[in-house]
């Protein structure tokens, strides 16, 4: 009897998902809504990928390197595993192992004695475009679990839009994600997750995965400037800069990465998670970002100026915060002279995103003028701005 069910498909070639139907025969079919041949996956062939709980995630051995198979149900994950003889084999075969091992060791002894010369970050900047995108997607992965064990977070799953009530604001961010995915083209797919958090913040991972905390969807006033946040981010992606600020903060942990082919194990995993959530890009990196940014929104027939304007106003708020917590603090110095600060500061866009006038004025020069249509209607931006619950 054959097995058949649901999953979600990257094809390696584009950043697009597609979602699909599985058909278990005499090899594992992928097959498009309309029930034609995508493509047809050998058992022999899978591999499984880390994943995060309730998901089976497949490459093929043999296939596009970036392409993978998503599979979240359980009775079909259970048959898949059932019927694929060596899925949790390595990706590489031994001999290719030991040439891979050989050549990260001679890489690593070269860095080491490269780094004592020159510096870490100017290598990690030359080093950076000669890596393969994989090695991104796999600082990305690291990154991600690491995050979630960091980031403080609101009450329910790290990750919003499961529930009922927030699933219409998922399907509306998926909608806005594959529009800017699409667009944007790049040879891994971006991933944009909601957080569950008051934190005014947006930050991208190496290798694709973006976060957008639930703070900075309340901040913004449109779709328009969440998109200009996300295309942002995905700029940062495109540029490698995530990548590139991992290698030169996480230094030699990340050389002894490369050596055993992994990024997901003890100091080199949280000096990546670190990297990521701390980035502090240089001003030329957030213009390169910016320009990116403007260039995608057009792209889409959105408005460009979004981003801007959405820092502009952010800024504003956040002096006047800034003033009104001096003032608190003064206050209750001159009352209760022994009394101390107990709150901290938030991670926010803001600090990672500074010289807002100037950004403003060169966002706006290159959007030009002309007619914008919204990214999203009102309907999916109110959806949206619910997909961590109830607005505050």
């Amino acid at each position: 009897m054959t097995t058949t069910g649901t999953a979600v498909f990257f094809d390696g070639l584009t950043s697009r998902r597609q979602d699909v139907h599985v058909a278990l025969e005499h090899d594992l079919l992928i097959l498009r809504p309309d029930g034609s041949r995508l493509d047809v996956w050998p058992y022999d062939a899978l591999r499984e990928l880390s994943a995060p709980d309730g998901m089976l995630r497949l490459s093929r051995e043999g296939g596009p390197p970036l392409a993978r198979l998503e599979i979240r149900d359980a009775a079909l994950a259970g048959d898949v595993r059932r019927l694929s003889p060596r899925l949790g084999a390595s990706l590489v075969a031994e001999s290719g192992v030991t040439r891979k091992v050989v050549f990260w060791s001679l890489f690593a002894v070269v860095s080491l004695t490269i780094f004592g010369f020159f510096g870490i970050p100017q290598i990690a900047a030359a080093v950076t475009p000669l890596l393969p995108w994989s090695v991104d997607q796999r600082m990305g992965r690291a990154a991600d679990v690491q995050l979630r064990a960091m980031l403080p977070t609101g009450p329910g799953d790290f990750e919003c839009g499961a529930g009922s009530q927030e699933r219409p604001g998922r399907e509306a961010l998926d909608r806005l994600s594959e529009r800017l995915s699409d667009a944007a083209g790049l040879p891994v797919p971006v991933r944009i997750i909601a957080v569950r958090s008051e934190m005014v913040n947006a930050l991208a991972l190496p290798g694709g995965p973006i976060y957008l905390m639930d703070g900075l969807l309340q901040e913004s006033i449109s779709g328009d400037e969440i998109a200009g946040v996300l295309a942002h981010e995905i700029g940062h992606v495109a540029h490698r800069d995530g990548t590139r600020h991992a290698l030169a903060a996480g230094g030699t942990s990340l050389v002894l990465g490369f050596v055993i082919g992994d990024f997901v194990g003890g100091a080199a995993a949280i000096a990546i998670a670190q990297a990521a959530s701390e980035a502090s890009y240089s001003r030329e990196a957030e213009r390169d970002a910016d320009m990116y940014a403007v260039g995608l929104m057009k792209s889409l027939g959105a408005d460009a100026k979004a981003v801007g304007t959405l820092l502009t106003r952010l800024t504003a708020r956040d002096r006047e915060d800034g003033k009104a917590a001096e003032d608190k603090e003064k206050k209750d110095q001159a009352e209760k002279p022994e009394a101390k600060d107990e709150g901290g500061s938030i991670m926010d866009w803001l600090s990672s995103h500074p010289q807002t006038a100037e950004r403003q004025s060169a966002i706006d020069k290159a959007a030009g003028e002309g007619p914008t249509t919204p990214i999203m209607d009102a309907a999916d931006y109110l959806a949206l701005r619910r997909v961590c619950g109830p607005s505050r």
